[in-house]
């Protein structure tokens, strides 16, 4: 998206007058788009100077991110996002054993629920997280974002261009599932 030395064309979803929930501070405007089950949503913390991606990330602690959410409210927007998408694979086996979940993966795993006739145990533990951003609307497995339409003229409506890198958080019910960057 955007280097010091170096730009690169990459392909953008625009909308206009678009009524979204959105909050600024000083230092960062924050989107929030939400799937069909609204308790999900794809928020974009997109710094304001194009360059601070890495104080952005240094600030984005559990209470100032609750904080931001606090303080969204539906706004008309003109929306800029790039077409993305994130395919990731998370080994979980490690951090399953962290937690003290480790009987599944030894010979005394009891896993009777699953077949009666095959003594099981867990070889492995994967995790594949895909997200999607195109004009369609954006995809989280296979959750998609209800579009909103304005019934009434809308107001003036703020920029949001995300044409520089930018931190994403999938939430449900406003507890982070996952977090990226985009750059």
């Amino acid at each position: 998206m955007c280097h010091k030395k170096v730009p690169l064309k990459i392909e953008f979803v625009n909308e206009s007058d678009e009524e979204r929930l959105y909050a600024e501070d000083q230092d960062m405007q924050l989107l929030s788009l939400r799937y069909k089950d609204p308790s999900y949503a794809l928020n974009i913390f997109l710094p304001k100077n194009r360059f601070a991606i890495e104080q952005l990330r240094e600030k984005l602690d559990g209470a100032y991110i609750q904080h931001m959410f606090s303080q969204l409210n539906m706004t008309s927007l003109r929306i800029s996002i790039p077409k993305i998408k994130i395919e990731t694979d998370f080994r979980l086996e490690e951090a399953l054993m962290a937690m003290n979940v480790s009987e599944m993966f030894n010979d005394s795993a009891d896993l009777t629920g699953i077949t009666d006739s095959l003594r099981l145990k867990v070889s492995s533990a994967t995790h594949k997280a895909i997200i999607e951003v195109d004009e369609d609307g954006t995809t989280a497995a296979a959750v998609t974002l209800f579009k909103l339409i304005p019934r009434f003229a809308p107001p003036e409506s703020v920029i949001f261009s995300a044409d520089h890198p930018f931190i994403f958080i999938l939430t449900k019910d406003k507890n982070p599932l996952f977090i990226g960057q985009y750059a």
